[in-house]
């Protein structure tokens, strides 16, 4: 494998951009290997419990730990959120589900790990999420950050529940554009997001490359990214090199509203 190119000068993210583990075919060390000297860090995307689980060696080895990347995890997408009328132990099942699939990154001290919330009414999503951070919480120091997602906003858990919790954001941008978040864009939670996904939503939610942003849809990611902390990493959520590779200079560009790969004439 060729060396990986080195960029001429400082990129404005230096130090704070991510890649998922899976953007060419292979394993997710081969992933890892690919990606080092080409972000600073890796989303472990373990977004399948049971498949997860399954690792071995050959998938993490330990040699990863080795790397000069940084790590974190994704956690599955497919967890067993209680549906029945439950107590705390249903919920317990499901974190410590969690807890082991984040366990197979423990070698390579994950500095967080992001939460898709379980579907429902508030106060189910709620009373759950309450259960998960406690148990989480009793048993792991990986700061947790819960991620907006189609179901959920994160705004509709209330005032200051992020911080009652002990939880971080995660925010993905393409799924505040892409199923229209405008509470979520109006609130004040942008200004303490942890990490921020990137993609272009296409329909809804298919992490496409951001040259694929319409020319509106760049203004609203433009004006999202000067609210966030100097301290967010940015994650190129799209699941093919190529395609992250391309979405970094427009990246770079949404810090200064520039257009960059972007077509004036798309609506």
């Amino acid at each position: 494998m060729t060396d990986a190119p080195k960029q001429k000068k400082p990129h404005p993210f230096a130090g704070r951009l991510a890649a998922p583990s899976c953007v060419i075919p292979g394993t997710v060390a081969e992933n890892a290997r690919f990606l080092n000297g080409r972000t600073d860090e890796v989303a472990l995307c373990f977004f399948e419990a049971q498949s997860c689980l399954a690792y071995t060696e050959a998938d993490l080895p330990p040699e990863l730990a080795q790397l000069p990347l940084r790590f974190h995890v994704h956690l599955p997408v497919d967890l067993p959120w209680p549906t029945r009328a439950y107590d705390a132990g249903d919920i317990h099942e499901t974190a410590d589900l969690a807890l082991a699939v984040c366990d197979k990154a423990a070698y390579l001290r994950p500095r967080l790990a992001v939460l898709h919330p379980p579907e429902g009414d508030l106060a189910r999503k709620r009373r759950l999420l309450e259960q998960f951070a406690a148990r989480w919480h009793g048993k792991s120091a990986v700061p947790l950050l819960l991620e907006n997602v189609a179901h959920c906003d994160i705004v509709e858990l209330g005032h200051g529940f992020l911080h009652d919790q002990n939880l971080g954001l995660c925010l993905d941008v393409g799924h505040l554009i892409g199923y229209k978040q405008n509470c979520l864009l109006d609130s004040e939670l942008p200004e303490t997001a942890v990490l921020v996904h990137w993609s272009a939503p296409g329909k809804q939610d298919q992490h496409l490359p951001l040259t694929e942003f319409s020319a509106s849809e760049y203004r609203t990611a433009a004006g999202i990214m000067r609210r966030f902390p100097g301290t967010a990493t940015h994650l190129t959520e799209i699941f093919h090199w190529s395609g992250a590779a391309t979405s970094l200079p427009v990246l770079a560009a949404l810090l200064t509203g520039k257009p960059k790969g972007i077509s004036d004439a798309q609506p």
